[in-house]
C-alpha cells in the first residue's frame, strides 16, 4: 500500500526532537510497518537530520502553502500531481484536504477555530475558512478528530455524516512519567531559578486566551506574595510578538519565562516539576499537555469549556476561562490547599491511563480501510 501523508506541518526538527504529535506518528508508522511505502509530501526543504526508514519517499513541491491563495495552489493542483505521480492508494492531510483528486483521502483534525474566535483571523482567512470547511468536509472519506467535543460539532454545524467521523484520542508521549524529589529540584533551579512555577504548554498567542492567564496571574501574585513563577512552552501562534511585547510592559515580567520549541526531555522535565499545570482556553478541541501533566503527577487547572472536561474528566479544577477572578483563585485554592493538591493528583494517575492505550493501532486501520475502499464498519 502506498500511503501519502502531507507533510508540510511536520517541523524541520529531526525525529528525536520532534514533538509534533502528527510528525511523531506518521514517522512512527513508517517505522513499525515496513510493508508501506508512504510518501511525505513537503513544502519546503526539510531538515537533512530527518533519519527517514528506507520505505519513505520524501517529495518537496512548491509554494510554501501558506494563505488561501497558495493552499488552494498545494491542496488542489500540486497535491493531486503528486499522488497520481506516486500511484498513491490514499491520502492523509491535516487540517484541510484536496478538492481535486480522486484518491481517497482521511483528513485528521479539521480546523473549527475560526468558529470560536474570528476576532483572530483577517477577513481573506475568514472567507477562505467559512467557504472551503464544508467542502474539505465533504471531500474526506473518512474525519479523525481527537474528542466527541469535536464531533459533535461537525455534525451539529455542518451535516457531516456522523459514520465518516472517528473519535481517537490522542496518546500521552511515553517519554512523559514522575520525576524524583532530586530531578524535580535540579529542573526548578534550571528553569525557575529553584523556585515552584505554574505551566502552560501549547501554541503561545492570545487566541490560547494567555492575556487572561497573565492578568490572573498577577492577581495570585498580589494575593499571595510568593516567588511563584509562570513558564509558558510550545510553539508561536498567531499575534506571538504581540503577546511577547506585552510582556514587556508586564508588572510580572521577570517571573514569566517563554520557552521556544524546546527538545523533548526538556519539556518532559518541565512538566514533571511544576507546580501545576493550568490550561483555560476559551474553547479547545484537543488537547494531550493536561493528561500528560497528569501522568507527571502534576495537577491540573482547566477550563470547563469545549474539550477539556471529557479529557480531564474529574481530575482537574475547572474555571471559567473568561473570568480572571475564577482562574486567580483556583490558583489560589491549588497553591493552599494541600490535600486538594494531592486529591487532583491522585485522579490525574487514573485519568491518565485513558490515554496510555496504543490509539496509534486504530489511526492505521482506519488508513488501510479507507486505502482499500472497504465499507465502513
Amino acid at each position: 500500500m502506498r500511503i501519502a501523508v502531507n507533510a508540510g506541518s511536520f517541523t524541520n526538527h529531526p525525529v528525536e526532537n520532534n514533538i509534533n504529535p502528527f510528525a511523531d506518528f506518521f514517522l512512527w508508522l513508517a517505522v513499525s510497518h515496513s510493508k508501506h511505502i508512504f510518501i511525505f509530501i513537503f513544502n519546503k526543504p526539510y531538515d537533512p537530520a530527518f533519519n527517514f526508514p528506507g520505505n519513505v519517499i520524501p517529495v518537496i513541491i512548491g509554494p510554501e502553502a501558506g494563505g488561501p491563495v497558495k493552499w488552494r495552489i498545494w491542496y488542489n493542483i500540486k497535491i493531486p500531481s503528486v499522488l497520481k505521480k506516486h500511484k498513491a492508494d490514499v491520502f492523509v492531510s491535516e487540517k484541510f484536504c484536496s478538492l481535486k483528486t480522486k484518491i481517497p483521502q482521511v483528513l485528521i483534525s479539521p480546523d473549527l477555530t475560526f468558529n470560536y474566535q474570528p476576532s483572530f483571523f483577517k477577513k481573506k482567512y475568514l472567507r477562505f475558512y467559512k467557504k472551503y470547511t464544508p467542502r474539505f468536509l465533504n471531500a474526506a472519506n473518512e474525519i479523525i478528530v481527537h474528542s466527541m467535543f469535536l464531533k459533535n460539532d461537525l455534525i451539529n454545524k455542518y451535516k457531516t455524516d456522523e459514520q465518516k467521523i472517528r473519535v481517537v484520542y490522542n496518546e500521552i508521549n511515553k517519554d512523559f512519567g514522575p520525576l524524583n524529589y532530586e530531578e524535580r529540584e535540579l529542573a526548578k533551579e534550571k528553569y525557575a531559578g529553584g523556585n515552584e512555577y505554574f505551566f502552560y504548554s501549547g501554541i503561545i498567542s492570545p487566541q490560547e486566551n494567555l492575556m487572561n492567564l497573565l492578568k490572573a496571574f498577577s492577581f495570585f501574585k498580589k494575593r499571595q506574595k510568593s516567588k511563584m513563577q509562570l513558564i509558558i512552552t510550545g510553539q508561536p501562534g498567531i499575534e506571538y510578538d504581540e503577546f511577547i511585547e506585552s510582556l514587556r510592559l508586564y508588572r510580572f515580567g521577570k517571573e514569566v519565562k517563554v520557552l521556544l520549541r524546546l527538545e523533548r526531555e526538556d519539556t518532559k522535565k518541565i512538566t514533571a516539576s511544576a507546580y501545576a499545570m493550568v490550561a483555560v482556553p476559551l474553547c479547545e478541541t484537543s488537547s494531550v499537555s493536561p493528561i500528560e501533566s497528569m501522568e507527571c503527577d502534576i495537577p491540573v487547572i482547566a477550563s470547563s469549556t469545549g474539550a477539556l472536561p471529557e479529557i480531564c474528566g474529574d481530575a482537574a479544577l475547572y474555571v471559567d476561562p473568561e473570568n480572571i477572578k475564577d482562574i486567580a483563585e483556583k490558583m489560589m485554592m491549588i497553591f493552599k490547599d494541600e490535600e486538594m493538591r494531592k486529591d487532583l493528583i491522585e485522579k490525574g494517575r487514573t485519568q491518565a491511563k485513558q490515554f496510555c492505550n496504543n490509539n496509534s493501532a486504530s489511526l492505521i486501520e482506519i488508513i488501510e480501510r479507507v486505502a482499500t475502499k472497504n465499507p465502513i464498519g
